[in-house]
């Protein structure tokens, strides 16, 4: 469930494509009662040295699952397509983000918030527990090696 919107002058949004990704609706059928969410955030990657996973132009944003019952997030980048429809092309396995607890006892849990990359070096901020900013750090090419896993490209 890929769903692009255009912003329109009153404040709504309209639907303007909408596509769907094999290996996501596998993820969210191996995940019962989770919900994918995703992100407005989107940055244009055209680097296919670092990105032999996906050596051609693409977007690249951070989605994640929320398990309402658990209150349990799970976080993934994904790439698209830079043409219409935008097309999911590839999932990368699971983010390695830091949680905490947003007090004694809770439950840990993190939250991502933005996105920026810049000379091959790409910053993924989140928030742990409601209490600490963080920011997961790597280069291009090591997020692209997240990409490599055996359900990360469509069949």
């Amino acid at each position: 469930p890929h769903v692009i919107v255009a912003a329109q002058p009153d404040g709504t949004a309209e639907k303007v494509y909408s596509t769907s990704f094999r290996p996501l609706q596998r993820l969210l059928q191996e995940h019962p009662g989770m919900e994918a969410r995703g992100s407005g955030q989107a940055v244009y990657i055209d680097d296919p040295e670092a990105t032999p996973n996906l050596p051609q132009p693409h977007y690249l944003a951070l989605m994640h699952l929320f398990d309402e019952v658990t209150d349990q997030y799970l976080h993934f980048a994904y790439r698209f397509d830079v043409e219409p429809p935008f097309t999911v092309l590839q999932l990368s396995s699971q983010l390695p983000l830091t949680e905490a607890e947003a007090f004694p006892g809770g439950v840990p849990f993190a939250f991502v918030g933005g996105l920026a990359v810049a000379e091959r070096t790409v910053a993924i901020t989140y928030g742990a527990g409601d209490r600490d900013a963080r920011a997961f750090v790597l280069t291009l090419a090591g997020l692209d090696e997240m990409f490599a896993c055996g359900n990360a490209t469509a069949d």
